[in-house]
């Protein structure tokens, strides 16, 4: 499927966007799973959990296939990470 890649590309470009939209802004505040946090940050938070996993098993089951849009998207989710951490203080090395 060659859609695939773009379409991870393209969840990747706007999970980051979302990203900047969230830190910037200020949205309604609800509970949950006994967290109070913005509504935006829900599919953020899921976002990023899922997309890394899936660019990464694309990369690893497909070697011998041109993988840069997988890469792209890869980097992409690290850099959402980054900022989260960030935005949030969590500092994993202290």
């Amino acid at each position: 499927m060659t859609t695939k890649n773009k379409i991870y590309l393209f969840l990747s470009l706007f999970v980051l966007l979302l990203t900047f939209v969230a830190i910037f802004q200020n949205f309604e505040t609800i509970q949950f799973i006994g967290f109070e946090t913005e509504i935006i940050w829900i599919p953020i938070w899921i976002a990023v959990v899922i997309l890394p996993l899936l660019n990464l098993y694309e990369i690893a089951s497909n070697p011998s296939d041109f993988n840069g849009y997988y890469w792209i998207s890869l980097v992409l989710n690290l850099l959402t990470i980054i900022f989260i951490l960030r935005y949030f203080k969590i500092e994993l090395f202290s």
